[in-house]
């Protein structure tokens, strides 16, 4: 873990959840290479805005310090954390565990309060994630009001039956690995944005993660609502894909 101020000294990296910021997760290559790192920083420096942070570093700093901190972490760690607090630009690195694993799938019942970021004070979500095994568990974000099934702590979803697709829009975090999918998708399969109640996920032959550390990714099971897979065809030839957009990164 390493953190700056915003007048460039060193500091101590806090525990993030439950503070004041936003944050993005990265993934690193063997080859040091971080896949659509600009998409990344982007979207962090927007979330910052819509936040409205009181500090928002330029572009070109997040770049130098990401560089950095990505040049001294140990070559086994494949994901970058970069949290942005009101003050403070923290970098903290770990291993890439949960990479393309079956999910098993436990329900949530929470409602972000602004979706379309990914804040630190989000709390109640992310600091859940410590009571899973992570590698092959994820919660899976049911509306407390509505009963939809929306992403899971993690990862976007993709609910698969045939060749059609139902992919949650809104309400929902639209990830950057679903954003660069999503032309493929979209000319591969029927694909409809909307987002299934709990009791339509029976329909489903299969339910697909992802997201940056799980890449893409199979559910497995949803217990609660009485679903298990009923293959991985899709999943497969969406992982293939999502391994070629990877290789040309």
């Amino acid at each position: 873990m390493k953190a700056w101020n915003k007048d460039d000294a060193p500091s101590e990296h806090p525990e993030p959840w439950g503070l004041r910021g936003v944050f993005s997760t990265l993934k690193v290559l063997d080859n040091r290479v971080i896949p659509f790192c600009e998409s990344y920083l982007n979207r962090l420096i927007e979330s910052a805005k819509r936040q409205a942070m009181p500090w928002i570093p330029d572009i070109s700093l997040l770049e130098q310090k990401l560089a950095q901190f990505s040049s001294e972490t140990s070559p086994d760690h494949g994901l970058i954390r970069i949290c942005l607090f009101e003050d403070l630009l923290g970098f903290s690195s770990r291993p890439a565990v949960s990479d393309g694993n079956p999910v098993e799938g436990w329900l949530l019942h929470y409602r972000r309060k602004d979706p379309i970021i990914k804040s630190t004070e989000d709390k109640d979500l992310y600091g859940s994630l410590g009571e899973l095994e992570i590698e092959k568990e994820d919660w899976v974000i049911i509306d407390p009001k509505d009963n939809d099934l929306r992403e899971t702590a993690t990862s976007n979803l993709i609910f698969a039956k045939g060749n059609e697709l139902i992919i949650p829009e809104k309400w929902v975090l639209n990830g950057i690995v679903l954003q660069k999918l999503l032309p493929f998708l979209e000319e591969r399969f029927s694909v409809t944005r909307a987002i299934p109640q709990d009791q339509d996920i029976s329909s489903f032959d299969e339910i697909i993660l992802c997201g940056t550390g799980r890449g893409v990714a199979p559910l497995t099971t949803l217990s609660e609502l009485g679903w298990s897979s009923q293959g991985d065809e899709i999943f497969s030839e969406i992982r293939t894909h999502y391994e070629e957009l990877l290789r040309s990164a």
